[in-house]
């Protein structure tokens, strides 16, 4: 079992943000997810992986600004049970950077997640995915670092 990462983010007011551990997102498939053979179409599964990373930014009330956003770079998904109808769990936890990898002069430009889903039904989850966000100025068009898209969030409005 992979050991819980935990991350720790100083800014420079001297407050900190600890952002650790896995979210796990309930939804409820909806039918209009399933494809002609009744189970969830491909593209509705990385809509759920996505649920499950918004869930995971607001559980850490990291409520992004507008000005910078991020952005999935990339994906690796393995789908190894069918999905059909019912309820889903969407597991999610953030596996890089860590601490030790964690640059705050700011060279950080990415952050992986590790997710699955998981049906209540089988044991082993039904999806796997690594998904990879890198950092965008939403007005320039250009790659910023993680701590860029960190000092954007207005953390005296999330508390």
């Amino acid at each position: 079992m992979p050991q819980t990462m935990v991350l720790t983010w100083h800014a420079d007011d001297g407050s900190r943000r600890v952002f650790s551990g896995q979210t796990a997102l309930t939804l409820l498939v909806r039918p209009n997810d399933l494809d002609a053979l009744g189970h969830v179409n491909n593209a509705v599964a990385l809509e759920y992986l996505e649920a499950g990373r918004a869930d995971w930014l607001v559980r850490r009330r990291m409520v992004p600004a507008e000005k910078i956003i991020a952005v999935v770079a990339r994906i690796e998904v393995d789908y190894r049970v069918e999905v059909r109808g019912g309820e889903i769990e969407v597991r999610t936890e953030l596996v890089e950077p860590t601490d030790g990898d964690f640059d705050v002069a700011g060279d950080t430009f990415l952050a992986r997640f590790r997710q699955q889903i998981h049906r209540p039904d089988v044991a082993r989850p039904a999806v796997e995915a690594v998904v990879t966000i890198a950092f965008v100025d939403a007005r320039l068009r250009r790659a910023v670092t993680l701590q860029n898209y960190l000092d954007s969030i207005n953390w005296s409005a999330v508390g």
